[in-house]
Parts: C-alpha cells; sequence; structure tokens
C-alpha cells in the first residue's frame, strides 16, 4: 500500500469503528440501535428485550435469537384482541427494505422465558440476532428500569392482558 493510500484507509477504518460504536450493531445493510432489557424483580422467571432494527438494503427478517441468559428465547407480538392484550410467539418479524422493524414495550418484542437469574438494572445482556439474509449479529442490549424517556411498558397492564 502507498504512503498516500495508508493515512486514508487508517481513517476509513477508524470511522467504521466510530459507527459501528456510535450506532450499535451493524451487520450488511441492518443497524441495531436502542437495544435494551427490562430489569426484573427477583423471582420472576421471564423478561423482554427491545430495539430498532434499521434495513438500508434488501427486505430481511428476523428469524431467531440466541443467548445464554434463559431457557428459551423467542420472538413475540402484543395484540390488541377486543378489550383483551394477548402476546404469542411469532416465527419472523419483517424487517422491510429501507425501512425498519421496531420491538419495543407493548409490541413486537424479545421474550426470555425462563431467565437463569434476575436481569439486575445496569448489567448487560448479549444476544445473537438471526437473520433470513442478514446473518448474524451479536447485540449487548443493557439491563433498564424503564424504556429510555421513562416508557415502563407496561401500559397495558390497565387493560386484562392474556397468552
Amino acid at each position: 500500500m502507498s504512503n498516500i493510500l495508508r493515512p486514508l484507509a487508517a481513517g476509513f477504518t477508524a470511522l467504521i469503528v466510530s459507527l459501528v460504536t456510535a450506532t450499535g450493531a451493524i451487520a450488511a445493510d441492518l443497524e441495531v440501535t436502542g437495544a435494551w432489557a427490562r430489569a426484573t424483580p427477583p423471582g420472576v422467571k421471564n423478561g423482554g428485550g427491545y430495539m430498532t432494527i434499521q434495513n438500508h438494503g434488501a427486505a430481511d427478517k428476523l428469524v431467531g435469537v440466541g443467548g445464554d441468559i434463559a431457557a428459551r428465547i423467542e420472538l413475540h407480538e402484543h395484540a390488541m384482541v377486543g378489550d383483551v392484550m394477548k402476546m404469542r410467539q411469532v416465527p419472523a418479524i419483517d424487517v422491510p427494505m429501507h425501512g425498519k422493524a421496531e420491538l419495543k414495550p407493548g409490541g413486537y418484542h424479545v421474550m426470555f422465558i425462563g431467565l437463569k437469574a434476575p436481569l439486575k438494572e445496569g448489567a448487560m445482556v448479549m444476544l445473537k440476532l438471526k437473520f433470513e439474509k442478514g446473518g448474524e449479529v451479536l447485540v449487548h442490549m443493557p439491563v433498564r428500569k424503564a424504556a429510555p424517556g421513562g416508557m415502563s411498558g407496561m401500559e397495558h397492564d390497565k387493560k386484562k392482558h392474556s397468552h
């Protein structure tokens, strides 16, 4: 590599590292930002994780999540059926071309079933997201009591809730 290109290549590498650090996990055309998991009280065996997946390319699907914090990790959604909030497992979450998928309280989310230990505020959860086309993305999720901005995500508790 010529002496002219070396500083340019080093600058480009630093830019990519900065972008990944500032925006979250990136794989191909997929960018994961705002990832977090809800803190759980002692004895609670299930929890939730949330994030935004921005797609800068062709349509894709989040088809699975892996990690060692729970017996099972599934993709779920909340939906109102009449006046009852229902939660159900879904096989995949679409991430539209040049669009985004929002996993948030009261909507699509990652469900941790059979937590091995409570999710404590301030801890970090590591998950591997599996996409149909984009491969795997490693995501670090800080554990918080509520979503950024104070939304607890428990507003749906004012209505009947069933699984």
